[in-house]
């Protein structure tokens, strides 16, 4: 069947500056109104953002811009009494805590500390706030000793992507006087606090740490709870698992959190837990439910937020958002430990949620794929939903989108792997169209109904986009997950290869001759594995990639780590497996033409490791490129620069006209 494209265009990759991203909504204290987050690119500055907050009546009255003045404010934060918003703001340079009249007004600079702070909650009773703050105890004293610019490192975890190098500084926990600004550190060591909520009485603060001798060396995580005064920090779990997200019930006696046992390394999929508020026996009541807590749709427009467990009223169930096959949805379960079932039932991805216990109501932001982010509004019963924003609008009228097409095959294992196709803008019956396949990252992560700039602009270029959810994805239950212990190459490639065979069987318009492939993260491992291991593809474009895992583990911020599942063992032992599976040892295989895309600052994929690929390959002298980006890091596809994200992409289409050219059909 044609599609009638003519009144409309297709997406282009500009359009990155005409689009709107919302998230982290908040309803307020009476369920009247919702405040979120309002992000943009900056109209005059390409390589900036705007970021503002707005409100919206809950009955869908049209949004209202709540600040103006400037373009960093994040965080917004109801008191309990709904008349002062929190938030932070970065408009005199450094990120601190404003507050603003809920009936509108100028904002108020609340703190001047020395270092950035991060809005955490109020205080039950509004009287405080807690915040973050990533400090070391050098950071309070003056001194006039010339710094140096010399690092010194003595840990083992010293850096992280998009945070850089922690130079000995650790997240804190801060509370802060809600009048006179008066800022408190209630935590202290060379540990990170985060995750961290107040009880309903305002007497503990529960936070999730790692509050050990050898913390760089463990990946659990336990929950800690302290008073808001400061003092003795009390454990509450003592466990292998790694824990996080705590939410108390209303009358205080219960915590509910998110985590698991670590039984299967960094495969494990989370759950939901309970235990008593001072600590003591945990119970895990979602056994029976074999998907994991949280999102993982991978998306490059979603600006997403944290969705945690939720009690309601009489604090007999839990809401909490679970990913499924291709979306990711809002469920309750009881404490009791019954099947979770379903709030959300439409085929869209939550990624932020507020949800009021008293009036049974909840906000969620969902993404789909007609439509990259808005906010609706819903009764927990499901019933009376309707759209809050649509911030978008406009731009969707103007835009042609290619919607997925489902299928399903039977991968050699016999398990079933789910994918999608977006056909090419202009299609038209009886012509061939080429095609590429988009790999995702992770590998515990999963593609499904969302919306991806990056594969609309193929498809206005006339590319057909293939992606898959490979064994090893999340979504479809732990053994799914499990499927690349000890085996990235195997499974996973067999999938997609199976995948692209079948997607030529259902679809023959698809021209075998003219396919490409591209991934990020994980998927750029891939794409440099398949390259290696296949010629099948006219072209491929690798995006913050790894080629050699015995060199990874050493250089990347999480390398080690991942011998506890993902790879076997120690590199230095076990040499010839981390070799083995490293896409650079197929170096000489490589028939493909292949542009590299890599951050400079990147610290998951360090960019030494696309160095060794590009060095290999034109020592070779295969087709290769390498595209640097100077002062972007892992998550240039999702929030770098919007200049560098154009560029990315310029470079990414033009590899694919030049040796696949989509307009020679």
């Amino acid at each position: 069947m044609e599609i009638d494209s003519s009144k409309k265009r297709p997406i282009e990759i500009n359009d990155l500056f005409k689009v709107h991203w919302v998230s982290d909504p908040q309803l307020s204290p009476d369920g009247s109104k919702v405040l979120y987050v309002q992000k943009q690119c900056h109209p005059s500055d390409k390589t900036k953002y705007t970021t503002q907050i707005w409100c919206v009546a809950a009955s869908g009255s049209e949004p209202h811009l709540m600040t103006g003045e400037t373009s960093g404010n994040s965080t917004p934060r109801w008191s309990p009494d709904g008349e002062t918003i929190a938030f932070n703001s970065s408009r005199n340079v450094s990120n601190q805590i404003w507050l603003l009249s809920a009936f509108g007004g100028e904002a108020q600079q609340l703190t001047k500390f020395s270092r950035p702070l991060s809005l955490v909650a109020w205080s039950p009773d509004g009287s405080k706030l807690l915040a973050t703050c990533k400090i070391k105890p050098e950071d309070l004293v003056e001194s006039k000793e010339e710094k140096s610019d010399v690092k010194v490192i003595t840990r083992l975890h010293y850096k992280m992507n998009g945070v850089g190098y922690h130079e000995d500084r650790n997240t804190q926990l801060y509370v802060i006087d809600a009048k006179t600004g008066e800022v408190k550190q209630i935590t202290d060591g060379a540990f990170d606090h985060n995750s961290a909520a107040w009880s309903p009485d305002g007497k503990q603060i529960v936070f999730a740490a790692k509050r050990y001798d050898d913390a760089d060396y463990v990946s659990y995580n336990d929950l800690y709870s302290v008073s808001p005064e400061g003092g003795e920090i009390k454990q509450l779990t003592h466990s292998n698992g790694s824990f996080s997200e705590p939410s108390f019930s209303h009358d205080g006696k219960w915590i509910a959190y998110v985590g698991h046992q670590n039984e299967f390394g960094s495969a494990t999929m989370a759950k939901i837990w309970v235990m008593p508020a001072e600590g003591g026996e945990a119970k895990m009541i979602c056994q029976n439910f074999d998907y994991s807590v949280g999102g993982g749709i991978g998306s490059d427009m979603t600006a997403g937020s944290e969705v945690r467990p939720a009690w309601t009223l009489d604090d007999s169930r839990i809401l909490f958002a679970a990913t499924t096959g291709a979306v990711t949805r809002i469920f309750t379960v009881d404490t009791k430990g019954s099947r979770p079932q379903a709030l959300t039932t439409a085929e869209k991805t939550v990624y932020g949620m507020s949800y009021h216990a008293g009036l049974g109501c909840l906000v969620t932001a969902l993404n789909e794929p007609s439509n990259m982010g808005d906010l609706y509004y819903a009764l927990e019963s499901g019933a009376g939903e309707k759209r809050l924003t649509a911030v978008n609008q406009n731009w969707n009228e103007e835009v042609w989108i290619s919607l997925p097409e489902q299928y399903e095959f039977t991968a050699d294992n016999g398990v079933k792997v789910e994918g999608w196709l977006l056909k090419p803008y202009g299609f038209t019956e009886g012509k061939q169209y080429p095609m590429v396949l988009e790999i995702h990252g992770g590998p515990h992560v999963t593609y499904g109904l969302a919306f991806n700039h990056e594969m609309q602009c193929l498809c206005g270029l006339g590319y057909a986009v293939l992606f898959v959810n490979p064994q090893g994805s999340m979504g479809y239950g732990q053994m799914f997950n499990n499927a690349t212990y000890h085996d990235w190459g195997g499974q996973d490639y067999r999938d997609l290869m199976l995948a692209i065979e079948q997607a030529l069987q259902k679809w023959p318009w698809l021209d075998a001759a003219r396919l490409g492939v591209t991934g990020g993260s994980y998927g750029g491992y891939m794409t440099n594995w398949m390259i290696g291991h296949t010629d099948i593809f006219k072209a491929a474009v690798t995006q913050r990639s790894t080629s050699n895992r015995f060199s990874m583990f050493g250089t990347s911020d999480v390398g080690y780590n991942n011998g506890s599942f993902e790879f076997d063992g120690n590199p230095w032992v076990n040499y010839e497996h981390y070799l083995m599976h490293s896409p650079i040892m197929y170096v000489e295989n490589i028939k493909t033409p292949l542009l590299m895309l890599h951050s400079e600052n990147d610290y998951r994929c360090p960019i030494e490791q696309g160095e060794q690929f590009f060095t290999a390959l034109k020592w070779l002298k295969k087709e290769v490129v390498l595209v640097r980006f100077p002062n972007e890091n892992h998550e240039l596809s999702r929030s770098g620069q919007p200049n560098h994200r154009i560029e990315r992409l310029k470079h990414m289409m033009g590899w694919f006209t030049k040796y696949i050219a989509p307009n020679q059909v």
